[in-house]
């Protein structure tokens, strides 16, 4: 499981070379979410130019299919229990979406980033709540009621990691939780006011996605027939955290973990003079 780990200042900026499509290279950015149980540092993908509409690697379902619990899982099993759910022997369609884009663009990274680090898919039900015809996620009672987001990852077959069998990731990439979302300013339900959360806004103050949705990794109920996860809203209601049907077709920002050993060659992490991975030999 993951503990409690501090929150970092979002606003500053990573950037690294990396082949873009597998032809090219260009410059990524990154937005710095936390640090982690591992003391690697948590990383949201923040597209090719600080002051980009367009900070997403593409559009997917998180599942194609919706018609069943199981499908709110970054990894599932099969169907019947929580359980069974959690069993983790089929990647989601988000999943291999991520995984082809980490193949084409960032392998030669590996090494630099965290194998231990955690992404938390919650799949713990809402208290009092059993695995039935309709129930809550814990997220939705955290988020949504309560207003009391954790970084504690509490079951090992929702903690994924390269590094963890019962949670295998190939890569080591995820996606933001809505607790993470929550840490950073978000709020279930209610769009945001200027001054806006960083995860929100691109470098020139505005949606650094545009008008488009984006995936968050939480899933948040079961509604007797449809799987529900959470999602960002873009310009129309400013980094609204709400939720949707798992085969809608949104944005999708990963998440990577610089591990501990990495080095800063040069930056302040400004949009302007973000911070600059050393690569060179001595590091990682």
């Amino acid at each position: 499981t993951e503990s409690e780990c501090s929150g970092m200042d979002g606003t500053k900026w990573i950037t690294e070379k990396a082949t873009w499509n597998g032809t090219s290279t260009k410059d990524i950015y990154w937005r710095i979410i936390r640090t982690n149980a591992d003391g690697s540092i948590k990383l949201l993908y923040a597209g090719t130019s600080p002051d980009t509409e367009k900070a997403y690697i593409g559009m997917s379902a998180f599942n194609t299919s919706y018609n069943d619990p199981m499908y709110v899982g970054y990894k599932y099993g099969t169907t019947g229990s929580l359980e069974n759910n959690r069993l983790n022997t089929n990647d989601s369609t988000i999943k291999t979406y991520i995984d082809n884009w980490y193949k084409n663009n960032l392998t030669a990274y590996t090494k630099y980033l965290s194998k231990d680090a955690v992404y938390c898919n919650d799949r713990n039900l809402k208290s009092g709540e059993t695995y039935s015809n309709s129930f809550d996620y814990a997220s939705w009672e955290r988020i949504y009621t309560n207003k009391q987001p954790t970084y504690n990852c509490t079951n090992m077959s929702d903690a994924f990691s390269v590094n963890n069998t019962s949670a295998k990731l190939d890569y080591p990439v995820g996606l933001m939780s809505i607790d993470e979302l929550s840490y950073a300013g978000g709020e279930a339900g209610t769009a945001l006011d200027a001054p806006y959360a960083w995860y929100y806004l691109n470098s020139v103050g505005g949606s650094i996605t545009g008008s488009t949705y984006w995936w968050a990794l939480s899933p948040s109920y079961w509604n007797g027939s449809d799987s529900v996860v959470w999602y960002v809203d873009g310009s129309g209601d400013p980094g609204y955290l709400i939720n949707d049907f798992v085969d809608y077709s949104f944005a999708v920002r990963p998440q990577v973990s610089l591990s501990s050993c990495n080095l800063i060659s040069r930056g302040d992490g400004s949009a302007n003079n973000p911070y600059v991975v050393y690569i060179g030999s001595g590091s990682c």
